[in-house]
């Protein structure tokens, strides 16, 4: 059994739970929070 093309995307369930906003806006936060300690850690901050 493939599981390719198995079931809705995980956009669909956030979508469907009406938090796909908060979801995205949350990952958009932790990435730029990651890229803020990288560069801190380069400049030795």
């Amino acid at each position: 059994m493939s599981l390719k093309n198995m079931g809705s995307s995980i956009d669909d369930l956030l979508r469907k739970e009406v938090i796909l906003e908060e979801a995205q806006a949350q990952a958009v936060r932790e990435v730029v929070a990651w890229q803020l300690a990288e560069a801190m850690k380069t400049r030795k901050i």
